[in-house]
């Protein structure tokens, strides 16, 4: 094998802690501005985060404290994705990488989101002299996210490897290891606890080749 390839969120580290990241930044806003509880506003979004999940959480917030308006909800979004997180990698993955390039074996990164926002997590998990490549799908447009197989096609291209030679790394089986199957690279799913899309019944595609328990089980499929 002559190269790994990663994705970000919830493959080398925690996504709910950029989230919590995130919330505080907001908190800490509403608080200074509008004389709130910090601390209560962070518990509330998580809990209103729970309840509706992502989409509508600064929007129910600012109505419920009564101080709703549409350039407030959008402020709340540029605070939120703008932020430096408080982030760090999962266990493993540090010593991983290190082995991994240690080992001449090329590594990179394919992720989703807005750009700016990965960017971000990238330099606070201090990953951005790790990797031979960083694809940023958003940088592509959005229709070329995971799954599309055009990141993945680019990324070997610029490592100069075969897909045969390659394997992919991710968690999330609704969008990261359709295309790496599809093209005939090693799919290998991190996993963790169940999530909603692991009770969806996937077609064969989506599916992973591996499944590993730890990040650090990488080192011996290379091998």
């Amino acid at each position: 094998m002559k190269a790994i390839l990663f994705d970000l969120d919830n493959t080398l580290y925690p996504e709910i802690d950029f989230v919590k990241s995130g919330f505080k930044k907001v908190a800490q806003h509403i608080s200074s501005r509008y004389k709130f509880e910090a601390e209560k506003i962070f518990y509330r979004m998580l809990n209103i985060m729970k309840q509706y999940r992502r989409g509508r959480i600064f929007d129910i917030l600012l109505k419920e404290l009564n101080i709703f308006s549409l350039e407030k909800v959008q402020l709340l979004v540029y605070i939120y994705r703008s932020h430096k997180p408080n982030i760090k990698l999962y266990e493993y993955v540090l010593p991983t990488l290190k082995k991994l390039k240690n080992s001449s074996i090329k590594i990179g990164i394919i992720t989703n989101g807005i750009a700016s926002v990965q960017k971000n997590k990238v330099v606070a998990l201090g990953l951005e002299n790790y990797f031979n490549v960083i694809i940023y799908t958003d940088q592509l447009g959005k229709k070329f996210w995971k799954p599309s197989v055009i990141p993945f096609e680019i990324a070997l291209e610029l490592l100069e490897v075969e897909p045969y030679e390659v394997g992919y790394v991710g968690d999330d089986i609704s969008k990261d290891f359709f295309a790496p199957n599809l093209i005939g690279m090693l799919s290998i799913q991190v996993k963790k606890d169940a999530t909603l899309d692991d009770k969806i019944v996937y077609k064969k595609l989506y599916r992973p080749k591996i499944i590993i328990n730890n990040i650090k089980e990488i080192l011996s499929i290379v091998d």
